[in-house]
């Protein structure tokens, strides 16, 4: 979303409208209007050429003493850029003003990301084998490890023997959780 337009409203004099004269959306925006000590009626109108391209769901709201209301402009695609006027009235006609709008292209190169030659080139290491050819070992601490990879042997002892000897499926899935367990304890120790 781009940038909101700020309009504040009763800031001076009752029915007071001050805001840009100029405002540049690239996709939808928010209108802030910010009021101050009165309520107040504002009613908001997109011109025909605005219109093509851009719509507010509605044109009249009402907007309480000292607070802010957000009213969002849809801007649908089509053709860039558009240029038109947002019409601004409050007081049921008492003040009117206006922001001229254009709907631009977004900036490409805000998105962009510049790309060094030397990334087309695959990395060496030292001994002149491109990176990712091989594969490294993962480190398995087997010190830190040992008391955890010893009782994970001797679960899977007990629960294959267990299944061996008992010929039941119940003792058969048993086993199978044990052996779930174990290689899922076993990957986290690998990761």
């Amino acid at each position: 979303m781009s940038e909101s337009l700020s309009v504040d409203l009763n800031d001076e004099r009752l029915h007071d409208i001050r805001t840009a004269a100029a405002f540049e959306a690239t996709d939808s925006f928010p209108i802030l209007l910010k009021n101050g000590d009165a309520p107040v009626h504002v009613h908001l109108h997109l011109d025909d050429a605005l219109s093509e391209v851009a719509s507010i769901p509605a044109n009249n709201h009402f907007v309480n003493a000292d607070t802010t209301r957000q009213v969002d402009v849809e801007v649908a695609e089509g053709p860039r850029p558009v240029e038109g006027r947002l019409k601004i009235v409050t007081g049921h006609g008492a003040e009117t003003a206006y922001v001229d709008v254009s709907v631009v292209e977004p900036d490409e190169s805000a998105d962009a990301v510049d790309v060094d030659e030397t990334l087309r080139v695959p990395a060496r290491d030292p001994d002149g084998d491109p990176e990712g050819q091989g594969f490294d070992l993962p480190d398995l601490r087997l010190a830190e490890n040992a008391p955890v990879v010893a009782l994970g042997l001797l679960a899977l002892a007990a629960a294959v023997s267990s299944a061996m000897l008992a010929d039941s499926a119940v003792v058969l899935l048993g086993a199978l959780a044990v052996v779930g367990s174990l290689a899922t304890a076993g990957y986290l120790l690998v990761r």
